[in-house]
C-alpha cells in the first residue's frame, strides 16, 4: 500500500505549469534539494519513479536530458545524471549556483528567478517533490522539507514565510528539517502545492478522528460519572446499615427512612433517578440532603 506521501507526490507528478519559466523554477527546487551538484557533474537520485519521473520531464522542458539508470542494492534506486561540462556550466550560472567570487557551487535559493508567485509556487513544489515528506494523517500531522545544507535551508524557510506559511526548524541528524505539524495549515500548503486529492483526504481523515475523540470523551465522562455513583451509593448503603444496626429504620423520620429504604433497594440509581421515585418527587439536592443527614447519624 503506498504512504500518504507517495500519493501526495503522485498526484503532484501530474500537475503541468502554466509558463515556461515556471518549468525553470521548479527544475531548480528539483536540484537544489535533491541533487548531488558540482562543475562536472548534476546526479539526481530518488526511491520514488513519480518523483524521477516528474525531474526527467521537467528536465526536458528546460532543454536537458539526463541519462537514467535504476539501480538495485538491496533497495530500488533511479538516477538521472548530467555529465556535459558546458551544459552544466551553463545550467548553474542560469539558476545562479556559482558563487562569482569564487567560482564554487553555492547552494542557495536565486531570488531573481522567483520574482512571480507563480515560480515560487512551482519552486516549492520541486523541493517538495525531492525533499519533502507528509506522514500518514491518521498517525500524525507533520510535513517537513529536509536538506544538508544551512544557507538552503534558511532560504526555503524565508521564501515559504514570504507565501504565507510559517514553517518551524530543527537539526536532525546533522540535516536542516523545516517542518509544520498543524493539520489546517498542513492542508493549505497541500492545497498551494495544487494536491487538492491529499488535502481532501487529510480533512477526512481529521474529521473522523474528531468524532471518535468526541465519542470517547463522552464515553469517558459517562464512565467516570457511572462510578462516581456507585462509589458514592456503597458509602451510603453502608451508612444506611450502620444506622439500621445501632437504631433501627423505624426510628428515623418519615423522610428520611423513604430515602434510606429506597437506596437500599436501588443500589444502582443516581439521586437524580431515586428523587424521582419519592413521594412528593424530590430534587436531586433533597435526595442528597436527606442522605447526608442519614450518613451524619451514622458517623
Amino acid at each position: 500500500m503506498k504512504s500518504f506521501s507517495r500519493l501526495t507526490k503522485e498526484e503532484l507528478y501530474k500537475l503541468d505549469n502554466q509558463e515556461h519559466c515556471c518549468d525553470i523554477a521548479e527544475h531548480a527546487g528539483f536540484i537544489l534539494f535533491g541533487a548531488n551538484i558540482s562543475r562536472t557533474s548534476i546526479r539526481y537520485v530518488t526511491e520514488n519513479p513519480d518523483v524521477m519521473g516528474r525531474y526527467v520531464n521537467i528536465s526536458r522542458k528546460v532543454g536537458i536530458e539526463p541519462v537514467v539508470k535504476q539501480m538495485t542494492d538491496g533497495t530500488v534506486r533511479y538516477t538521472a545524471e548530467i555529465a556535459d561540462a558546458v551544459q552544466i556550466l551553463q545550467l548553474l550560472a542560469d539558476l545562479g549556483l556559482i558563487d562569482a567570487k569564487t567560482g564554487l557551487v553555492r547552494h542557495r535559493i536565486h531570488d531573481e528567478m522567483l520574482e512571480k508567485e507563480c515560480c515560487r509556487r512551482a519552486f516549492v513544489k520541486g523541493a517538495f517533490m525531492s525533499a519533502g515528506t507528509v506522514i500518514d494523517p491518521r498517525k500524525n500531522y507533520n510535513l517537513e522539507i529536509v536538506t544538508p545544507y544551512f544557507r538552503l535551508s534558511q532560504d526555503l524557510q524565508m521564501l515559504i514565510e514570504r507565501i504565507g506559511f510559517p514553517f518551524k526548524s530543527v537539526v536532525r541528524k546533522s540535516k536542516y528539517v523545516l517542518y509544520i505539524k498543524n493539520s489546517d495549515t498542513i492542508s493549505d500548503f497541500l492545497s498551494y502545492l495544487g494536491a487538492f486529492k491529499s488535502q481532501m483526504e487529510l480533512l477526512n481523515i481529521k474529521i473522523e478522528k474528531e468524532i471518535r475523540n468526541d465519542f470517547n470523551r463522552t464515553a469517558n465522562s459517562e464512565t467516570a460519572n457511572i462510578v462516581k455513583t456507585i462509589n458514592a451509593s456503597v458509602e451510603q448503603i453502608k451508612a444506611i446499615e450502620q444506622v439500621d444496626k445501632i437504631f433501627g429504620l423505624d426510628s428515623l423520620q418519615d423522610d428520611l427512612r423513604e430515602v434510606a429504604l429506597l437506596r437500599l433497594k436501588h443500589k444502582d440509581l443516581s439521586l437524580t433517578e431515586l428523587g424521582k421515585l419519592t413521594h412528593p418527587p424530590l430534587s436531586k439536592s433533597g435526595v442528597n440532603h436527606r442522605l447526608k443527614k442519614i450518613m451524619e447519624m451514622a458517623k
